[in-house]
């Protein structure tokens, strides 16, 4: 086993394939149902975020959207 794939702290997943299992056991754990809510809030999100890296806020690098 590699550093990137030890638990650290408070069981957190270190590394790619830590992180994976760790998505995949809350997964697991959800009903279809949540899972479908899950799915359309993150696509949501995503469409939120869509092409802010391209172009910069006009109220500043550090705090889109805010004076």
């Amino acid at each position: 086993m590699s550093d990137g794939d030890r638990e650290a702290g408070a069981g957190f997943p270190r590394g790619w394939d830590g992180h994976r299992r760790a998505q995949a056991g809350i997964g697991l754990g959800m009903t279809p149902a949540e899972r479908l809510r899950w799915l359309q809030e993150t696509l949501e999100t995503l469409r939120r975020w869509q092409g802010r890296a391209r172009s910069p806020s006009p109220a500043g690098p550090d705090r889109p959207g805010e004076p």
